[in-house]
């Protein structure tokens, strides 16, 4: 309200590059969600009349651009739904997979699955997959850098939603849902408290991925509330496979030298590194849990049959699934999701012990 008591919008501050949607709530007052619906014509918006013509207004003064892509689902229809995941042959994956399939089904959608490395390597396949309406909107993992820097683009040619992990900065109209990733590990840092084990690392993925940033947050946070901390010693970074896992025990065990203190627990960032860390530990002599315990960051059907059993906690990924679909089709507005219900769920196995005595 002014001195005169009128109600005036508020106007945002000079930027380069075109006008966002976030642009024009800002100065309307408004919700993004809520702008963008009005300026789609929802009949279902809930809003006063004058409210509606705010944002008519703000939209026309700043010059906002609708983005097409937003429309496209209501307007033209292939009936496919593209699904691009690191790793197709990754089993983290198959209740994501699993969850977006059947919410897909139940909107009489068929789902496509991708492989984000083979599209990043290829610029040509890239700009056909997003540009030549072969699917009418887009699935993406999250959480890697290089796929990061390109969602906004993709979020203007197509419907967008970004799973597993939150990118650094929010894309115009690209919706995030990921699980609590910080909630897994701690809870996986519990456990191993619980055990006794009072030094614990962690073999994980790229230190600047977000999610593995998110999962050492966890961690960090369940040790301080012990009294505990994570030292930068007991860290490897490396990739997110069986081979990462191998490489990151190797490194360990190098830096440890005959007879030094070392953790007695590790923690793998997810599953895979975990597989090949159960390997690694026995060809330096160490039996797990006896000598080592060793416990992982997402649940597979592989975990319950290695030899030891692999201990894990498992995320919420059929439920993610299914959420983004529906957010999928029911129009991306650029929140970000997290699902903390249901909350991460920890599975104990063989390959976690008390703490070693001595």
């Amino acid at each position: 309200m002014n001195a005169s008591g009128q109600h005036t919008t508020a106007r945002p501050g000079p930027r380069s590059g075109p006008v966002r949607l976030a642009d024009v709530a800002a100065a309307a007052q408004v919700s993004p969600a809520l702008a963008s619906r009005v300026l789609n014509g929802d009949p279902a918006a809930r809003a006063a009349p004058a409210t509606k013509a705010r944002i008519v207004e703000a939209a026309a003064r700043l010059g906002y651009v609708p983005n097409v892509a937003a429309k496209s689902l209501r307007v033209s229809r292939t009936g496919l739904i593209g699904l691009v995941v690191h790793d197709l042959s990754s089993p983290i994956y198959l209740e994501l997979m699993r969850g977006a399939r059947e919410e897909a089904a139940r909107h009489s959608y068929f789902l496509v699955l991708g492989d984000v490395d083979e599209l990043l390597d290829d610029d040509d396949a890239f700009r056909i997959f997003i540009s030549g309406r072969r699917v009418d909107g887009i699935i993406m993992q999250g959480g890697h850098s290089e796929l990061d820097l390109r969602i906004g683009d993709i979020a203007q040619a197509l419907p967008t939603v970004v799973v597993n992990a939150p990118t650094e900065v929010d894309h115009e109209g690209a919706t995030q849902v990921f699980p609590d990733e910080p909630a897994a590990t701690r809870l996986l840092t519990q456990h191993l408290i619980e055990l006794g084990h009072r030094r614990i690392g962690l073999v994980s993925g790229p230190r600047q991925s977000m999610t593995n940033r998110l999962r050492e947050e966890g961690i960090v946070s369940a040790l301080d509330a012990a009294g505990l901390e994570l030292r930068e010693d007991d860290r490897v970074h490396g990739e997110w496979s069986a081979d990462g896992g191998r490489a990151g025990v190797d490194e360990l065990v190098r830096r440890w030298g005959p007879g030094t203190d070392r953790p007695s627990a590790l923690i793998a960032g997810n599953s895979l590194i975990g597989i090949g860390m159960l390997g690694a530990v026995g060809r330096h002599g160490m039996v797990v849990p006896r000598d080592l315990s060793v416990a992982a960051v997402h649940d597979t059907w592989i975990n319950e049959h290695l030899a030891p059993s692999l201990t894990a906690v498992s995320l919420p990924l059929h439920e993610v699934g299914t959420v983004a679909v529906k957010t999928l089709l029911a129009g991306t507005n650029g929140d970000r999701l997290t699902l903390s219900d249901p909350p991460p769920v920890l599975h104990r196995r063989a390959s976690t012990g008390a703490r070693p005595a001595g």
